[in-house]
């Protein structure tokens, strides 16, 4: 008879229950760090912390695996391809504001003159480290852990390793564009983009089993966006921003209030984006 809890053959519970039990601990230490720390900054770096720290527990104690399964560790190799996601995403970003101010939907209404206000290097620092935060748990959770066991949960009959992968993607990317779904001014478009950009940024984990991409792309696109560029960010606005941009026209293409990533210019900015992260794994990683 099958134990719907427990797999013998892995001596382990299995995927379903494994994601519910790590979901809810997560959820369950965030809340205690939200009423200690009651801020967004520092709420926010508790996740950065918290959820790897789990993941780790858990992997020791619940998933029966090594931790850097789950695409987190530290060697050159996962610092090269961290500072390469980093640059990629810069590089995209940047050329996503080039073409909505040549399309005329955008236009950079002031820059900061750091050496008339120093303080401003500070803020940016801080806004690093929060980003950084932001990153590292979403890609920890939506890529590392929620993919890595959803493909072994989905894995059976005649659903092979390759289309148990595919659907762990698509699975996770609906759940990584849900979890934004609540933001302010997130319209389907929005969604749907965060969707595409879960598949974007689970490719590099997949071919590389490494998060070092993943959490490197994912910063540089919401820091350069948010904090460089002075654009909302999934619908959140920074309070302080090297630059500042005002975005006009279609929200169809500009994505209005939710940010490029909620219009046409944020689709291309992903398409870009997966091209060059593939001629990088290409590179890279030959086998």
């Amino acid at each position: 008879m099958l134990n719907i809890f427990y797999n013998s053959d892995e001596a382990r519970i299995r995927a379903l229950w494994r994601i519910i039990i790590t979901t809810i601990l997560i959820i369950s230490l965030v809340i205690v760090w939200a009423l200690i720390f009651q801020t967004r900054f520092w709420i926010t770096l508790g996740l950065g912390f918290i959820v790897p720290s789990i993941l780790w527990l858990v992997s020791k104690f619940i998933e029966n695996r090594h931790f850097p399964e789950f695409g987190l560790f530290v060697n050159k190799t996962w610092v090269q391809d961290f500072i390469a996601g980093n640059i990629m995403a810069a590089f995209v970003m940047s050329a996503m504001l080039l073409l909505l101010i040549y399309l005329g939907f955008a236009e950079v209404t002031s820059i900061t003159n750091i050496w008339e206000n120093p303080a401003i290097v500070s803020v940016l620092f801080q806004s690093l480290i929060f980003m950084l935060a932001v990153s590292l748990w979403e890609e920890a959770y939506f890529r590392g852990y929620l993919i890595t066991n959803m493909k072994e949960g989905f894995q059976a009959g005649f659903i092979n390793k390759q289309k148990a992968m595919v659907i762990a993607v698509i699975v996770s990317s609906i759940i990584f564009g849900a979890a934004h779904s609540g933001n302010p001014n997130a319209s389907l478009f929005a969604v749907i983009n965060i969707f595409m950009a879960g598949v974007v940024l689970a490719y590099p984990y997949i071919k590389s089993k490494s998060l070092g991409i993943s959490v490197g792309m994912h910063l540089s696109w919401n820091y350069f966006q948010g904090v460089v560029f002075g654009m909302p960010v999934s619908g959140l606005h920074m309070s302080d921003s090297f630059a500042e941009t005002k975005i006009s026209g279609p929200e169809l293409i500009t994505g209005g209030q939710f940010g490029p990533e909620g219009g046409a210019a944020g689709l291309v900015g992903l398409l870009m984006l997966a091209v060059i992260c593939h001629l990088y794994l290409a590179l890279f990683y030959k086998k």
